[in-house]
C-alpha cells in the first residue's frame, strides 16, 4: 500500500499527523506532501518520504493554489498512490478533486474544523459550505473531528451521510499526563523566573489574532500582581492576522513572556497553573487537550472545539469570544482558588483519558483505510501474511480478482483494458460452467490470491462475447481508442476463439505481501485437483517468455514441454502443458 498525506506545511505532518503516518507505514510506503520546511529531515529520519509541493501556502493566494493543484496532479500521476489523505482547508478542497481526477483509488479527507462557524455571516459561510460540498463529492470518506461539524454537515447535506465518520481528536496520553509533567515543575518555573507563589497562566498557539491573543494581552493587564502570562508558539507571517511587532512589544511591556516555538511543551504544561485559549475559531484544539491531559484547568472561549474539551464548571471555564474582561475574571477565579484548580485539573485529566486518546484516532483512520480498500477490491493491501484457506470464488470477489490481476499481471494485455473490464470478465468466469476460479483467503476472508482455469477455452471466449462482451467492451472502450490496443484485442479474441483448444490455466495472481510463501503452488495444485475431478487429460498455460518467476513456478508444479508461441505479434510467449 502506498499512502500520500497532503497538508499545507510540513509542521502539520510532524506535529499533527506523525502517529497516523507511522502506523500506516506498517502496511507500506507513506509519503508526506506539503511545502518544504524545517521538519522534513525529521520526517524522513522516521521513514516518511517527503515530496515538496510548490505553491502550497497558508494564506489567501489563488494563483499559488492553482500552481499547487497542478503540482499535486504531477505528483499523484508519478507516485500512483493507493490512498490520498487530505488535510487542512485549502489542500482539502483541491486535493480531493485532483486526487479523484488523477485516478487515486481511495480519497480520504479529514475535516479538522470547517473554516466557517455557524455564527459567521452568511457571506462567509456560504462559499465555505459550497466548496466543501463540491470537494466531498470527490472523496470516499469524510473523517470529521468535531461532532458539531458532523451534525452541521449532515443537516445541510454538505457531504453524503454514508461518507461521514466521526473521528474525534487525541493526544499522546503517555507524554501528557499529570505525573510526567509534574516532575519538571520546579525546574521549569525557575528557568522562567516564576516565583513559587506566582500564578503562571500559559497559552500555546500560533501568533495570530484569531487565537485570541489581543484579548489575552488586554486581560493580562487586569490580572494584577501575583500573575504571570507566558505565550508559547511560532510566528505565522503568511496569515493576514499575524501579530505585528508593535502588538508583541506592547504585550511584553505589560509583562507577557514570549517563548517562541518549543518542542518541550509537556515541561511547560507542568509549570503552568492555568491554561487559556481565547480563540475565535477552532476545530478540536490540540493544545487544550494536551493541557487537560496534563491535569490543568482550561479557560477557553465558548466556541466549537473548545466546548468539546472543556466541561464548564467541571474541567474548566468557558467565556465569550472577544471579551478580555470575562477572560481576566475566569483566570482570577481559578488563580485565587487552589482547591478549585486542583479539582478541575483532576477532572480534566480524567476526561482526557476517557476521550482524547490519540491511539483511538489512529486506529479509526487505519480501520477506515482497511474498510474502503476492501470495498474497492484492494483489501489485500492491509492483510497480514499468515494462514490462507483456498475456497471457490464467489461473485462478490470479482472486484478483488480484477485488482489482483491488474496489479499482479501488469504486463498482460488484459490488464491494459482496465479494472472495470477485468471485473466484468471475472464476474462472467465465476458463473460460467466451464470455469473454475479458486481464491486464497486470509483469516478475515479477505482474498489474497486466486487462480482461474477453464475446461474449454474457445467455448469460454465465445460465451463471454455473446453474454458479456458488450458490457465489457463499453468498460474498456476509452482504452481501445489506441490502435495498438485494438490490434492486440483482435489478436486475443482470435487466439481464444480460433487457436485455443481445450483446458487452460488462464490467470493466477498473489498479493505482494503473500508471495514467497508457497501460496502460488498451492493454488496451482488445487486447480489440478479440479482438473482431475473433471476428467481432463491435460491443461496448458501460456506465459511471457521473459517471465522467469512464473515459468519456474509452473515447472515446479508439473507443467513441462515448453513450446514457443505468440499470441500477440512481436511478443514471445511459452506454452507449458501439464498432464495428470
Amino acid at each position: 500500500m502506498k499512502v500520500v498525506h497532503l497538508t499545507t506545511v510540513d509542521l502539520s505532518l510532524r506535529y499533527l499527523l506523525l502517529p497516523q503516518l507511522t502506523e500506516a507505514s506498517r502496511w507500506g510506503e507513506v509519503i508526506g506532501v506539503s511545502a518544504p520546511g524545517p521538519h522534513v529531515a525529521e520526517l524522513e529520519e522516521r521513514g516518511i518520504r517527503h515530496v515538496p509541493l510548490p505553491g502550497s501556502t497558508r494564506g489567501f493566494a489563488p494563483l499559488s493554489d492553482l500552481r499547487a493543484a497542478a503540482g499535486l496532479w504531477r505528483i499523484l500521476r508519478r507516485e500512483r498512490p493507493d490512498v490520498l489523505h487530505t488535510h487542512n482547508p485549502k489542500p482539502g478542497i483541491y486535493g480531493r478533486i485532483v486526487g479523484r481526477l488523477a485516478g487515486v483509488p481511495v480519497v480520504v479527507n479529514t475535516v479538522h474544523g470547517l473554516y466557517a462557524a455557524p455564527d459567521d455571516p452568511l457571506t462567509e459561510r456560504l462559499p465555505v459550505y459550497l466548496l466543501e460540498a463540491l470537494a466531498s463529492r470527490f472523496s470516499d470518506v469524510e473523517l470529521v473531528q468535531n461532532p458539531e461539524d458532523l451534525h452541521l454537515m449532515r443537516r445541510l447535506r454538505i457531504a453524503s451521510p454514508r461518507k461521514l465518520v466521526l473521528l474525534g481528536n487525541g493526544v499522546d496520553l503517555d507524554r501528557f499526563n499529570p505525573e510526567n509533567v509534574a516532575r519538571h515543575r520546579e525546574a521549569t518555573r525557575r528557568e522562567l523566573g516564576v516565583a513559587p507563589n506566582e500564578i503562571l497562566v500559559g497559552m500555546v498557539g500560533r501568533l495570530v489574532a484569531e487565537k485570541g491573543y489581543p484579548e489575552l494581552f488586554r486581560a493580562a493587564r487586569r490580572l494584577g500582581p501575583g500573575y504571570r502570562v507566558v505565550v508559547v508558539g511560532p510566528d505565522d507571517p503568511e496569515k493576514p492576522d499575524a501579530l505585528d511587532r508593535e502588538v508583541i512589544s506592547d504585550a511584553r511591556a505589560a509583562g507577557v513572556v514570549f517563548l517562541g516555538m518549543r518542542t518541550d511543551v509537556e515541561r511547560l504544561y507542568g509549570a503552568f497553573d492555568v491554561f487559556v485559549l481565547p480563540s475565535h475559531r477552532e476545530g478540536f484544539p490540540r493544545a487544550a487537550m494536551e493541557a487537560a491531559a496534563s491535569g490543568l484547568p482550561v479557560v477557553a472561549t465558548d466556541i466549537r472545539g473548545c466546548r468539546q474539551v472543556v466541561e464548564p464548571g467541571i474541567t474548566g471555564l468557558l467565556v465569550p469570544v472577544g471579551d478580555p474582561g470575562a477572560l481576566a475574571e475566569a483566570i482570577t477565579r481559578l488563580g485565587d482558588d487552589p482547591d478549585l484548580r486542583a479539582s478541575m485539573g483532576q477532572a480534566a485529566a480524567a476526561k482526557a483519558r476517557a476521550e482524547f486518546d490519540e491511539r483511538q484516532v489512529v486506529d479509526k483512520v487505519v480501520d477506515t483505510y482497511r474498510r474502503v480498500l476492501a470495498d474497492k477490491g484492494l483489501g489485500w493491501m492491509m492483510s497480514r501474511p499468515g494462514r490462507a484457506e483456498i475456497r471457490p470464488g464467489r461473485r462478490g470477489d470479482a472486484r478483488t480478482l480484477a485488482e489482483l490481476h491488474r496489479r499482479g499481471i501488469e504486463t498482460g494485455f488484459l490488464s491494459s483494458l482496465g479494472v472495470r473490464f477485468l471485473q466484468q470478465l471475472y464476474r462472467f468466469m465465476l458463473t460460467d460452467p466451464s470455469c473454475r476460479v479458486l481464491v486464497a483467503a486470509d483469516a478475515d476472508d479477505q482474498v489474497v490470491g486466486f487462480i482461474a482455469g477453464t475446461a474449454d477455452t474457445a467455448g469460454l471466449y465465445r460465451r463471454f462475447l455473446e453474454g458479456g462482451g458488450v458490457t465489457a467492451g463499453l468498460a474498456a472502450a476509452p482504452r481501445m481508442l489506441r490502435p495498438s490496443v485494438t490490434r492486440r484485442l483482435w489478436e486475443t479474441l482470435r487466439y481464444g476463439t480460433d487457436r485455443a483448444d481445450g483446458p487452460e490455466l488462464l490467470a493466477m495472481a498473489v498479493a505482494p505481501g503473500w508471495r514467497g510463501r508457497g501460496l502460488g503452488k498451492s493454488l496451482v495444485d488445487a486447480l489440478k485437483d479440479w482438473a482431475r475431478q473433471e476428467g481432463l487429460d491435460r491443461m496448458r498455460v501460456v506465459v511471457g517468455a521473459d517471465n522467469q518467476p512464473a515459468i519456474a513456478l509452473y515447472r515446479q508444479a508439473g507443467f513441462g514441454r515448453p513450446k514457443p508461441m505468440s499470441v500477440h505479434s512481436g511478443e514471445r510467449s511459452l506454452e507449458l502443458t501439464w498432464r495428470p
